[in-house]
């Protein structure tokens, strides 16, 4: 298995596996609303045998304090393998990739919206814990599973107070 950047030759393959490992298509559709606005940070595949078997993007955020000052970071969405290469590492890898190559960028920090018993290997914790909030989840609703990851050295926090995190308008779409 190799893990490296998508190209166009991949579009259809990354396509055939978010349809296969999601219940509907609104990832895939995500993915190529997201690669319109040109606004995939980064997209990675994984490939086994010359078949693209897994994926994961990155595209940018950005947290909004109360004093309406502003920082801006990537969030992790979609990652998907196929079912028969499930339970492989291969979604581990291609996050840990992922996030080894923001931290060479200088990406500051990274938030995602899953379940925290997979994520918190990673390094994510609870966003809640430093006062941000998904901008999507007014309610509070999905704040258990809306985490985050310090990248680097530099402060990730736009200032004191909360924040209201802001994934790309493509996001709207899902």
């Amino acid at each position: 298995m190799q893990i490296r950047s998508c190209d166009p030759g991949d579009h259809a393959g990354v396509d055939a596996v978010l349809k296969t490992a999601f219940p509907t298509p609104a990832e895939a559709r995500l993915v190529v609303t997201v690669r319109a606005a040109d606004a995939d940070t980064l997209e990675l595949v994984a490939e086994d045998h010359e078949r693209v078997v897994g994926t994961v993007m990155f595209s940018p955020v950005t947290a909004i304090a109360a004093n309406g000052s502003q920082a801006y970071g990537v969030g992790l969405a979609p990652v998907a393998v196929t079912p028969e290469h499930q339970k492989r590492g291969i979604g581990e890898a291609l996050i840990n990739a992922g996030l080894d190559y923001l931290r060479t960028l200088g990406v500051p920090w990274c938030v995602v919206l899953g379940d925290p018993a997979y994520y918190s290997r990673f390094g994510f914790e609870p966003a809640a814990r430093k006062d941000w909030y998904w901008s999507g989840d007014p309610e509070g609703e999905h704040a258990g599973a809306f985490q985050r990851l310090a990248l680097g050295d530099r402060p990730a926090d736009p200032a004191a107070g909360p924040c209201r995190v802001h994934y790309h308008p493509a996001f709207d779409t899902v």
